[in-house]
């Protein structure tokens, strides 16, 4: 193999190691909930505080992997994610789970964009669609491989395995690593950290999420939210002022003059809001109010990960005969409909029902995924990678975020608020992906027929 197949091995890697704990713990939040003595809504920020700490540091990844080198940061991300992936193995409480999980967000925040850049800079425009769809292709292997591993070890052993099993996998990513991975990519080195602007960027996403927080679950006053959202506005309005002063900045918000950037970026945060939370409620469903035990959900979530990967073979095809515009509207429209129909009487403790439903959601949803990712880098170039890429992966874990905690809340409140119980509370969670996921639509009006269209140009050639 020559060393581009290796660098995408180890993205691949990369990215099936972060799926696959994602997907697992999805899965056993019930398990370490009754373990941990804990309601299993309030382990919410469990899976919020590894998000919340990829979002803070990523912006600090592009400058680090140019100043020290990229494989020196991509090794200490996997000696950070192991370590923390041990501290939560060996965690007796909820407290103690967070700060590890904090700690493990510090190493994927650094691991997957590293490897990313990597691929792009290193790839030939002919090759990057290709390149990208490999990464996610053999990274879904993940969530293929979650919920049954996740049910067995939940099951045979313990919740803690699940954690465990991320540090044989590391230790795959550092062979690989100190052999194939690139040192430098560029031989002009990075100026001093944008740290004032850093010291805007973060602060106003953080009071952002504060303020849908605060909507969502009441913590603070209608003032309060306001003045969190304004405090946001002025600090970005700020940033703004200042990126066109720097000659490093930490984002070159010109990239937002890109249609196709900027309508990857909006995609990207509005359907992840209303798609990523769908194998949450599904899971908590399946085993709350159907009984079903981790291993029998986990046959649900590989049919979802099945539909996942099966998708991706259909996706060069689908992008040269519809194009961009028209397969992001046939995708949204489809896995609106698709979530909406999870809430029909006849599907209610129908295994296999669910199932084939589940399985046409993810070849959907993985769709819409794969080409909203890659419409975001079509205008692109090898000097502005870095930036795009640290922002659509702050989009993409602002909205996951959003998603979880939005969840939990509307959980909460339909369970307590309306009076709700059994199904019907999980049936309003769906209702509300549905209508948001179709209003989605309006997102991609704004692409023209060929915008997207040099990957699927250079993809024919």
């Amino acid at each position: 193999m020559n060393n581009l197949t290796w660098l995408v091995s180890v993205a691949s890697l990369t990215f099936f190691m972060q799926s696959l704990d994602t997907t697992m713990l999805y899965l056993a939040i019930p398990s370490m909930a009754q373990a941990l003595h804990q309601s299993s809504l309030s382990m919410g920020m469990v899976v919020v505080s590894y998000m919340l700490t990829v979002m803070v540091f990523t912006p600090v990844c592009g400058w680090l992997a140019d100043t020290y080198g990229y494989r020196r940061i991509y090794l200490l991300a996997l000696g950070l994610f192991s370590l923390g992936s041990f501290l939560c193995a060996a965690a007796d409480t909820l407290t103690a789970i967070i700060l590890a999980r904090f700690l493990q967000g510090i190493g994927g925040a650094l691991m997957l964009p590293v490897t990313r850049v990597v691929i792009l800079k290193t790839t030939l425009p002919a090759e990057k669609l290709s390149a990208l769809n490999k990464i996610t292709l053999l990274g879904l292997g993940g969530t293929l491989l979650g919920p049954p591993l996740s049910g067995l070890l939940i099951t045979t052993c313990s919740w803690r395995m699940i954690f465990l099993v991320n540090i044989p996998l590391c230790l795959i990513c550092v062979v690989l690593a100190k052999k194939y991975m690139p040192e430098q990519l560029t031989s002009r080195m990075r100026g001093k950290f944008d740290t004032i602007g850093f010291m805007l960027v973060v602060p106003a996403l953080l009071l952002i999420l504060l303020g849908l927080l605060g909507i969502g679950k009441h913590y603070f006053t209608g003032m309060w939210v306001i003045i969190f959202f304004l405090i946001a506005m002025l600090l970005l309005y700020r940033y703004k002022n200042h990126q066109d002063n720097t000659n490093d900045p930490l984002f070159t918000l010109s990239l937002f003059r890109h249609r196709t950037f900027a309508v990857g970026i909006a995609s990207n945060i509005c359907v992840r809001i209303f798609i990523a939370s769908v194998p949450l409620v599904l899971s908590l469903m399946l085993q709350r109010e159907f009984n079903y035990s981790p291993r029998g959900v986990s046959i649900i979530m590989l049919s979802l990960a099945s539909g996942s990967i099966s998708a991706r073979f259909l996706l060069r095809p689908a992008l040269i005969w519809c194009g961009y515009r028209c397969l992001l509207l046939i995708a949204t429209t489809v896995s609106a409909a698709l979530i909406y129909s999870l809430t029909l009487p006849g599907l209610n403790g129908s295994l296999d029902s669910v199932v084939i439903l589940i399985f046409i959601l993810g070849v959907f949803t993985s769709v819409l995924y794969a080409t909203m990712n890659t419409l975001t880098f079509s205008e692109l170039t090898n000097e502005t990678y870095h930036a795009g890429n640290s922002l659509l992966i702050l989009s993409q874990l602002l909205s996951i975020i959003i998603s979880v905690t939005l969840t939990f809340t509307v959980l909460h409140y339909v369970n307590y608020a309306a009076n709700a119980r059994g199904l019907e509370n999980y049936h309003v969670s769906f209702l509300l992906m549905s209508f948001g996921l179709f209003l989605c639509c309006f997102i991609f009006l704004r692409l023209d027929k060929n915008d997207g269209d040099v990957f699927v140009q250079e993809t024919q050639k």
